[in-house]
């Protein structure tokens, strides 16, 4: 007969080997069922086109997934040849005034693109103007011009352009003394005949703001005319004096910036373009 040591020696060491046995099937069990997720997981992300860790050269859509879009960019606006004028505005100073125009009187279907100040100069506005040969009639002031007027007899260069007078410092003429509008407007001459090489035949007062004066000087400053606007396009909306629309004759007021101008002028362009209109050149209306 065991002796009671060796019966409890016994005892113990089968309890030791059931809890070593429960451990290792525990230990088993753990093992198979982190095993069959993995496997689910990795079934399913292959089934959705997606493989872990490894970068692919693009995204693939699922099922749950709506593919986001490819942006397209909106084709440069087409542009068509204006008509021959059909007729001629004549100016006269005749009264010693510059008659005062905001609109051409013409039955063609053309707008007038007119472009003012000169302070901010953006190179691809002005390369893009030159390679679509878009007229612009330019409305510079002498002081901001002359920082760089190859910017602007690039653009001159395209047929139907012109350099126009803006006064020398953008100065509100309306009010002023016969002094300070003669200073303003004729200096602004004198500093575009040296600049450009050729004077200036119409101008257009700073904010639009005139008096009698300001007429007066200009014919005595042998200009033409004073050219305001009905149409405005300040950034990337549209003005219109009246209506919603354009309508024959119609000029326009864009000014210089230093960026955005490219896109603005094709949306302007595209708009004109769609509303069967083509841009003309302002001199050869107005004489």
């Amino acid at each position: 007969m065991a002796s009671p040591r060796t019966a409890r020696q016994r005892r113990r060491a089968r309890r030791l080997r059931l809890t070593i046995t429960s451990s290792v099937l525990l230990v088993l069990v753990v093992v198979v069922g982190i095993s069959l997720s993995h496997s689910k997981t990795s079934a399913a992300s292959n089934s959705a086109g997606v493989v872990r860790d490894r970068p692919t050269a693009s995204p693939t859509s699922t099922p749950s997934q709506k593919p986001i879009p490819v942006a397209t960019a909106k084709p440069e606006a087409t542009m068509s040849m204006p008509p021959k004028p059909s007729s001629v505005t004549e100016t006269s100073t005749d009264a010693g005034a510059a008659p005062v125009i905001n609109h051409v009187n013409t039955n063609d279907r053309v707008v007038f693109l007119t472009i003012d100040d000169g302070y901010d100069l953006d190179p691809a506005f002005r390369d893009f103007v030159v390679q679509k040969k878009i007229p612009l009639t330019m409305f510079l002031v002498s002081q901001a011009a002359a920082v760089d007027p190859g910017f602007f007899s690039s653009i001159a260069s395209v047929p139907g352009s012109s350099i126009q007078d803006h006064s020398v410092s953008h100065a509100n003429l309306r009010g002023a003394s016969l002094a300070t509008q003669t200073r303003q407007i004729c200096g602004n001459i004198t500093a575009e005949k040296a600049l450009f090489g050729k004077s200036p035949q119409f101008l257009r007062p700073p904010y639009g703001n005139y008096d009698a004066t300001t007429q007066k000087v200009a014919a005595q400053c042998g200009l033409k005319a004073l050219i305001l606007w009905n149409v405005s396009m300040p950034s990337y909306k549209i003005y219109f004096a009246s209506g919603n629309r354009l309508n024959s004759g119609d000029i326009i007021l864009l000014h210089f910036r230093d960026h955005g101008g490219v896109k603005n002028m094709n949306s302007l362009l595209q708009t004109i373009h769609d509303q069967g209109f083509s841009v003309a050149s302002l001199t050869d209306y107005i004489k």
